[in-house]
């Protein structure tokens, strides 16, 4: 049976979901939505995502919605194909837990405002809009880089299989 992952194939979360697919070696095929147009929010999208978020999937009967929640199952799922993304001793798993955890409270919002400063205001109204943000993108930033440096080796073996929650 062939997943079915419901997203724009340039947005982030729907990334994350298929980069662990193919990391897994599991057959999906995208559905697009238009964000622009906002097709997340009309009422057959809201049946598989009530929030009128992306990403959403379907394999066979069964849906799942959240990003980070996806990807946790299909590694799960599929424990035995590709790489180990969840780690196999308590600590690992553990670390996981923890590098899931920064990247979704700290990491994410960094990558999210510069996406939309950056790329997605301009887009709208044709130039870059400045808010007073920095400080707070600095001050995560730093806490970020300083936590990996800290613990850089186990961070650079974990960072390589977290890659996909890292796009």
């Amino acid at each position: 049976m062939v997943v079915k992952v419901y997203g724009p194939v340039k947005a982030a979360c729907p990334q994350r979901v298929m980069v662990c697919l193919l990391e897994k070696g599991v057959n999906f095929e995208i559905v697009d939505v238009n964000l622009e147009v906002g097709e997340q929010k009309q009422p057959q999208f809201l049946s598989r995502q009530p929030f009128g978020q992306v990403p959403a999937v379907e394999d066979g009967d069964f849906r799942l919605f959240e990003s980070r929640a996806i990807i946790r199952y299909y590694a799960a799922k599929y424990a035995d194909r590709g790489p180990n993304l969840l780690g196999t001793t308590l600590e690992e798993k553990a670390l996981v837990d923890q590098w899931l955890e920064v990247e979704a409270h700290n990491f994410n919002d960094l990558v999210y405002t510069l996406v939309l400063q950056l790329l997605v205001l301009p887009r709208a109204w044709g130039s870059v809009v400045t808010w007073p943000w920095s400080m707070h993108v600095r001050r995560n930033w730093r806490r970020c880089s300083m936590f990996m440096r800290k613990d850089y080796q186990r961070a650079a073996i974990w960072l390589e299989k977290l890659s996909l929650w890292l796009i």
